[in-house]
């Protein structure tokens, strides 16, 4: 009796915050596939959109005896954020969808932290591990006199992949399945499907390997 009682005063607190209520408006479904816990900042432009093929996506999920920490969630004009599996995102986020850019997430989960800026597009995948200060950036908001690189570019996280502890991954990446990258690494080139990368800038230091 107790254990049910404790879930419909979470479901009142959590589902029928004022953030919910109005996603539920907006999504027309009492059920709405993105989840938003307390401290989250959430702001969504009138032109946004939010595409939802399965699963559910929780923002701002704390660990057990651990408190919510401040985090800010902006979904800018015409932006999309695409929910394809089951993905949680602990507190300490700070996710920003700029305008006409594509934030796409399949299943896993995002540790405490994570900072993620797309301008373009970043897509990560299904079974995917993400440490705690982690971050995703797929532009360089800057150009260097000369170069004719482009400043913005996808970056694209495979399926049953593992991020390490404060990674840095940039513009242009691909991470491919199974692989796995080292604490404290910088990527800012591809990564092997199955290889253990690591360092700055991160290189292969191992191939075909397994992780659970």
């Amino acid at each position: 009796m107790y254990k049910k009682l404790k879930n419909i005063i979470k479901y009142v607190f959590f589902e029928l915050s004022w953030t919910n209520i109005y996603l539920i408006t907006k999504l027309k479904t009492f059920h709405p596939p993105l989840l938003i816990f307390k401290s989250v900042h959430f702001r969504m432009s009138k032109s946004a959109k939010i595409f939802h093929k399965t699963g559910r996506l929780k923002l701002g999920v704390r660990w057990n005896i651990s408190r919510y920490k401040q985090s800010e969630v902006k979904i800018c004009r015409n932006g999309i954020l695409e929910i394809r599996g089951n993905m949680d995102i602990y507190t300490g986020c700070s996710i920003d969808i700029c305008p006409g850019a594509t934030l796409s997430l399949g299943s896993g989960y995002i540790n405490n932290g994570v900072r993620i800026v797309t301008f373009e597009k970043i897509t990560i995948g299904n079974n995917v591990a993400i440490s705690e200060n982690v971050t995703l950036r797929d532009s360089d908001n800057h150009v260097i006199a000369g170069s004719n690189k482009p400043i913005t570019a996808p970056i694209y996280i495979g399926n049953n992949v593992w991020i390490g502890l404060n990674v840095t991954i940039l513009k242009g990446v691909t991470v491919g399945d199974g692989a796995v990258i080292g604490a404290n690494s910088l990527v800012n080139r591809d990564v092997p499907s199955r290889a253990l990368v690591a360092g700055v800038p991160a290189k292969v230091l191992k191939e075909n390997i397994n992780w659970r």
